[in-house]
C-alpha cells in the first residue's frame, strides 16, 4: 500500500503586499536576464540574487528602495529564504527602468480585458496587493486578497496557479479567488 503523502506546516502565514507580481511569472526569466542577473537560468551571483529581489519590487511599486518586511515573496521568488537579507538600496539605471516599463506596457497590452491603463494604474489595481505566504514541506501555497474587479482574471492570458523557476527549491502554489 502506497503512503499518502501529507502537506506539513512549516511556518506561520507572512503577510505580502506585492502578491500580484505572480501575474509576470512568464516574465520574470527574461527580465532578470536583460538586467544581466541570470545566465543559463541561474543566478550569476548571490550578489545579483539579492539584487534581484530589489528589481521585482520596483516592477510592482516604481519605488527604487523598498523595506525588508515587504519582500518575503520577491525572496521566494528569487530562490532565496524569505529570512536572508537583501542591500537596503540598488542603483537602477534609467535603461534598466525603460525596460521595465516597456515589459509592463506589453503586459498592460496583451489584458485586453483591463482596456486602457496605465503602468500606475496597472501597479495599484494588479501589482500591489495583499497576501498571504504560508510554507508547507514541499511548497510554497500564496493566496492573494480578492477585489471586486477581479472576474477580469478569468480573461487574463496569463498563468500563475503553480510557479517553479530553476532557482526556486520549491514550487509556489497561488490561490487567486475571484
Amino acid at each position: 500500500m502506497e503512503a499518502v503523502k501529507m502537506n506539513h506546516l512549516v511556518k506561520e502565514g507572512v503577510s505580502v503586499r506585492n502578491a500580484g507580481i505572480v501575474l509576470l511569472n512568464s516574465y520574470i526569466p527574461m527580465l532578470l536576464e536583460r538586467l544581466k542577473l541570470i545566465e543559463d537560468r541561474q543566478f550569476v551571483s548571490i550578489k545579483d540574487q539579492k539584487k534581484a529581489v530589489k528589481y521585482l519590487q520596483y516592477v510592482v511599486t516604481g519605488l527604487p528602495n523598498t523595506d525588508e518586511i515587504y519582500l518575503p515573496l520577491n525572496k521566494l521568488l528569487c530562490g532565496l529564504s524569505v529570512d536572508d537579507k537583501v542591500p537596503d538600496e540598488i542603483e537602477i539605471s534609467q535603461t534598466d527602468k525603460m525596460l521595465v516599463d516597456g515589459l509592463l506596457n506589453a503586459v498592460i497590452g496583451y489584458w485586453t480585458a483591463i482596456g486602457d491603463c496605465s503602468i500606475d494604474g496597472f501597479r495599484g489595481n494588479w501589482l500591489v496587493r495583499n497576501g498571504l505566504l504560508v510554507e508547507f514541506e514541499d511548497k510554497w501555497e500564496l493566496t492573494v486578497e480578492k477585489r471586486v474587479y477581479d472576474i477580469l482574471i478569468l480573461r487574463s492570458p496569463f498563468a500563475y496557479s503553480v510557479i517553479k523557476f530553476p532557482w526556486m527549491e520549491k514550487p509556489l502554489h497561488v490561490y487567486w479567488n475571484f
